[in-house]
């Protein structure tokens, strides 16, 4: 039988970072590649403590279909720890999701037509790089600055697109210890950002992972915060500052946006597990979630710290990377003629492995960079890891001198 697959199935492509998993399938191999949170961190005893109160007291409840936005419970100790972070929202602008992947996913479904434009940050998140493309996008790629985004680009792509008559469907950006690159985009940015997407009518969708994840307890407001929740769609996630397996985040939004997307997530899987909402709900009431958080931070310091003065004591003067206050990764950018795809099969052969940065950039660019992890490996893989990836780094650059 001759199968006719969807002309949106067939924009779907293979993760070139899902390929390069094999190396960690060998023996002895230090893994910088993963985002993982560190598993010390989840709290198997509430956990299991909770998830058998839940069942004895709200079993049927737990065990059957949920409204789609998400159980009231959830959703009212989302309004809470949103609070407890300096963030406001009301019951009727929240709708809980399965992870923010599939935030991402409900906002292509529902913002998103063949060749529309968007615009993100070069490089960025590549689970939204593979939700837009597959869902027709044309990206445009705007260059990452110390501070995040910038801004003059911004515009003159705005402006380029407004004479051309082309309508910029949302502006994505992740300004919390950026997924890949653990920048922070400032203050000052954070409110010209919102201003300028204003004035341009165009709406910003912000990627919110990590922002809880902060090293110096300095947090800047969120752009949903900033903009009073006018024109920001805020995508949320339990998987980096709890643990994934629950597969449980939520979209913050205007109420009539949130309405769209629920709507659409009712074709996509009537609603999220409301089990594990009620389980979660809980954890978050008992003040559990700060806590959880507070222990991440505190095991999280450490180990960026620990990367951080290997990669100034081990690695060659001509390799750069950033310096992350907050979140669970770090960026390197190599001189231009490395290929971190290539390099990688010296590093493995040197029992360390990363993330290649090319996949982090809608424009196909980005072959001389590569991202680090350092929530998941111990303290001693880091040092190790780092010194490991140091004398791939000189073996590399001097094969490749000697071309």
């Amino acid at each position: 039988m001759q199968i006719t697959y969807s002309e949106f199935a067939g924009r779907v492509k293979g993760s070139e970072i899902r390929e390069l998993l094999k190396y960690t399938r060998k023996e002895g191999i230090i893994s910088f590649a993963g985002g993982l949170p560190d598993p010390s961190l989840f709290p198997l005893d509430d956990i299991t403590r909770i998830t058998k109160e839940v069942l004895n007291e709200k079993g049927l409840l737990a065990l059957q279909y949920g409204p789609t936005p998400g159980e009231p419970e959830m959703i009212d100790a989302l309004v809470e720890h949103m609070a407890n972070f300096d963030e406001k929202a009301t019951t009727d602008q929240i709708c809980v999701t399965s992870s923010s992947q599939q935030g991402l996913d409900l906002i292509s479904l529902v913002m998103v037509d063949k060749d529309s434009e968007i615009i993100m940050e070069l490089p960025s998140y590549i689970g939204a790089i593979q939700a837009f493309e597959r869902a027709g996008a044309k990206m445009n790629g705007i260059r990452l600055l110390d501070d995040g985004m910038d801004l003059d680009q911004l515009e003159e792509v705005l402006k380029d697109k407004a004479n051309k008559k082309i309508k910029v469907r949302f502006i994505y950006t992740i300004p919390d210890y950026q997924n890949p690159s653990g920048i922070v985009m400032s203050l000052a940015k954070r409110k010209k950002l919102i201003e300028i997407a204003s004035r341009w009518e165009v709406p910003i969708v912000e990627d919110s992972p990590y922002r809880e994840i902060t090293f110096n307890g300095v947090t800047f407001p969120s752009l949903w915060t900033l903009s009073n929740g006018e024109g920001v769609i805020q995508l949320k996630t339990f998987s980096k500052m709890l643990f994934p397996g629950m597969r449980l985040g939520w979209i913050t939004a205007q109420k009539e946006i949130i309405e769209k997307l629920a709507l659409m997530k009712q074709s996509v899987d009537l609603c999220s597990p409301s089990f594990n909402q009620l389980i979660i709900a809980r954890f978050i009431r008992e003040g559990r979630m700060k806590e959880t958080i507070k222990q991440a931070i505190a095991l999280y310091i450490k180990k960026n710290a620990s990367m951080l003065n290997s990669l100034a004591e081990f690695m060659p003067e001509y390799v750069k990377w950033s310096k992350p206050t907050g979140g669970m990764f770090l960026w390197l950018t190599f001189p231009e003629f490395i290929d971190a795809k290539e390099m990688l099969k010296i590093a493995a052969a040197n029992n360390v492995v990363y993330v290649i940065g090319k996949p982090f950039h809608c424009n196909g660019t980005g072959q001389n960079t590569l991202r680090l992890n350092y929530s998941f490996p111990s303290i001693p893989q880091i040092e190790m890891g780092i010194q490991s990836l140091a004398q791939t780094a000189k073996e590399f650059c001097e094969i490749k001198k000697s071309i």
